[in-house]
């Protein structure tokens, strides 16, 4: 669904595929390069000294004074703060004191770093009063948990092998011990104004009762588990009830380094960061936003990441301004979830659902509920696609049910200001074409009663924006019918059917003017057995020789046509001002089909997206890779008179089918010979589908038995006597 823009197409970072396999670290890099290209605004150098910052948007600044902040004790007794500076290191008292280790299932949590317990004291940030409350708080153990640190943390002493060693705390456990020690105290007191705003408290209550949430370093030496990116955040902000701990968990992160960022922007915790928030942002799609915090040389910033670009803050000196890291500890950990992204029409059911407290009542029907344009609650079953990228559109298709039980497709994205209502207009466009989804309501997102854009936490800045910097609007839709992936086909006849659909509908929207200009396998569904286009983002209008009028964006690497490709390429050294874009053609749309077909049959080792042989180049990520020698592997693949090997690559399962690739591909290079501009028209390409969907080619083959062999060999080829190496010895009987 998410189109590569012309200067970023090489090398390429588009967002391809709908298959199993996610993208891998190095993909995600050149990804993020290619997103931080004029799209990184520091207000520290980019913007006059007097343009208010962000991070006094994000985070109010309160009434707290340093003399509160220093009547907050660790359990020992130990101020965290004495003569302004932080304490990280607690004196312990002489006499020793009994250590317990946490049990593996609670890892390292901050909580149980000495942070969270009724041992800690507060005066009022305000009033200076006792903030001792004995029913609140946990009585956490003043013991050390060293179960996720390394040995080199803990101290070897040569003379006394045998003995146990001394713990030596890590930076990023002394910080959360902090962070911790300050949220029980300042939970506690906040007891007396909740859920009203103050002086001391002056940011948005979270709702219907203060939250329960812990600052944990337990990733700061085990990565996050995810199977595409090795991160380890120093210290993550999770809500207590949550159990799971991943990327789609993460509230917000710190990071902490004695390098200064401001005298180098290159240092590891800038791209770090970067890639935290994007994985941040790729398992929790309906934030509206990320924010994360670093602590650079004791400055702390704040990173602010959402569809339009990266904003990091002007650096506060915490020794100097030490409320202002408070601030930022009480807006994050008692806030309402507003200030870190989440969306306020939309709720994603987590672990804390089930409390009685909560006012989350979908119950086990659905994952989460969705407003539609009346502002009703519609529930959410399932979560059918969401796109790549950082600074995209950020497009997330959900399944939802409304009251009545009738299902529909929910589209949550965020649109250029400039094609703010073009799909909706081509929708309406291709409006009763069979195999199209119909349009039933489309709006803006409302955010506190006007309309959601990423120019709203902008407005501070005056006209200084990052130079790649364009408004995108939150926008929704809701399609009928709402079907499965085109990877769930239930046969190969379902399949080639599903296919011949989308030649129908392709000739059925030319018709009307229109071509779809970004197929790939995310744009295609199924639906009791039909094959049906979806999102019109970058589908164009025809105006005069066939060619389209286009709209941002060049399609989707991997399935754009050879032509687009080779223009593509000749313009790669331009800007996109200098760029005059090359008209679409209904023969591109056809040859992108036809890509799509390739890549399901060279895959797929059964129906309902079965693979049981991984394949080592699958098409879309090995096109990615090629870059721009993508348009020389496509020629050789299509345009070279006796070359098969689209057909050998077929998969077992879709053998039967290789000739049907071989009459397609047939179709490209007759129109090549005759220098034409078409792939083959609509009506030969139908004709040819229609024909293989009654061929026994399309049958299935009966089920394997569980007994069978499933090796490759067994079902590519028959087994061939294998003529032995064994020396025979000729034996003398007697």
């Amino acid at each position: 669904m998410t189109s590569t823009s012309t200067s970023a197409i090489l090398p390429s970072v588009s967002s391809s595929s709908a298959f199993p396999t996610q993208r891998l670290q190095p993909r995600m890099n050149t990804l993020l390069s290619n997103d931080l290209l004029g799209n990184v605004l520091w207000e520290e150098s980019d913007l006059p000294s007097t343009t208010s910052s962000l991070m006094d948007l994000i985070i109010p600044k309160s009434s707290i004074r340093r003399s509160a902040i220093g009547g907050i004790t660790y359990t020992t007794g130990v101020p965290i703060m004495i003569d302004g500076k932080w304490q990280l290191d607690i004196k312990r008292n002489k006499q020793k004191q009994k250590q317990t280790q946490a049990p593996d299932d609670t890892g390292s949590d901050a909580e149980e770093l000495e942070t969270d317990s009724n041992g800690s004291s507060a005066s009022d940030a305000s009033e200076g009063s006792s903030a001792s409350d004995t029913n609140e708080g946990s009585s956490a153990s003043a013991a050390a948990d060293i179960s996720d640190q390394s040995s080199s943390s803990q101290g070897y002493v040569p003379d006394n092998p045998n003995r146990k060693p001394t713990l030596k705390w890590m930076p990023e456990h002394k910080w959360a011990r902090l962070f911790n020690t300050l949220y029980s105290a300042t939970r506690k007191a906040y007891k007396a104004t909740f859920p009203l705003r103050s002086n001391t408290y002056p940011f948005e209550p979270a709702a219907p009762k203060r939250p329960q949430r812990r600052w944990s370093p337990d990733f700061c030496n085990i990565p996050v588990p995810d199977a595409t990116n090795v991160q380890k955040p120093d210290i993550v902000l999770l809500d207590k009830a949550v159990k799971r701990k991943g990327w789609g968990h993460i509230l917000t992160c710190v990071e902490i380094t004695e390098s200064d960022l401001g005298a180098d922007h290159g240092i590891p915790l800038f791209k770090g960061t970067v890639t935290k928030g994007y994985l941040m942002m790729r398992e929790q799609p309906w934030r509206r936003f990320v924010i994360l915090f670093s602590l650079a040389a004791n400055r702390l910033r704040a990173h602010y990441m959402d569809r339009s670009g990266l904003i990091i803050t002007r650096p506060v000196l915490i020794t100097a301004n030490p409320t202002r890291l408070v601030d930022m500890l009480n807006t994050m950990s008692l806030g309402n979830s507003k200030v870190y992204g989440m969306d306020p029409t939309m709720h994603m059911c987590n672990e804390s659902c089930k409390s009685k407290d909560t006012q989350c009542k979908v119950g086990d029907q659905a994952i989460g509920w969705i407003e539609d344009k009346q502002k009703r609650k519609l529930l959410i079953i399932a979560i059918l696609w969401r796109s790549q990228g950082l600074f995209s559109r950020g497009t997330t298709c959900y399944r939802v049910r409304d009251k009545d039980g009738v299902e529909y497709a929910l589209k949550d994205c965020w649109v250029d200001e400039a094609k703010k209502d073009h799909e909706e207009k081509i929708l309406e466009i291709v409006r009763g074409i069979p195999n199209v989804v119909t349009l039933v309501a489309a709006w803006d997102v409302e955010y506190e009663g006007e309309s959601d854009s990423t120019l709203r936490i902008r407005k501070g800045h005056g006209d200084k924006f990052s130079p790649g910097f364009r408004c995108k609007y939150h926008r929704r839709m809701l399609l009928t019918p709402c079907g499965e992936p085109l990877s769930a086909f239930s046969s190969k006849r379902e399949l080639i059917s599903a296919f011949r659909d989308f030649v129908v509908a392709l000739k059925a929207m030319f018709e009307k003017k229109v071509l779809h200009g970004d197929l790939s396998p995310n744009n295609l569904i199924i639906y009791e057995g039909r094959g049906l286009f979806i999102d019109f983002d970058h589908a164009q209008i025809i105006a005069q020789c066939n060619n389209s009028d286009r709209a941002r964006g060049t399609g989707t690497l991997p399935y754009m046509s050879i032509r687009l490709l080779n223009y593509l390429h000749s313009v790669s050294n331009l800007t996109d001002k200098d760029i005059v874009m090359k008209g679409q053609t209904a023969s591109d749309d056809l040859e992108s089909l036809f890509y799509i077909f390739v890549e399901f049959v060279t895959t797929f080792d059964g129906p309902r997206g079965k693979i049981i042989y991984p394949k080592a180049e699958q098409w879309a990520g090995l096109l990615e890779d090629l870059g721009p020698r993508a348009v020389t592997y496509k020629s050789g693949l299509l345009l070279v008179v006796k070359h098969n090997e689209l057909m050998d690559r077929t998969t077992a399962y879709f053998g039967d089918l290789k000739y049907l690739v071989q009459e397609w591909r047939l179709k490209f290079l007759q129109a090549s010979e005759e220098s034409t501009a078409s792939s083959g028209n609509h009506d030969e390409i139908a004709e040819i589908l229609a024909k293989w969907i009654s061929h026994e080619a399309a049958n299935d083959p009966p089920p394997v038995s569980r007994a069978s062999s499933l090796s490759p060999d067994s079902i590519l080829a028959p087994s061939i006597p294998r003529r032995s190496n064994r020396k025979i010895v000729p034996v003398k009987r007697p």
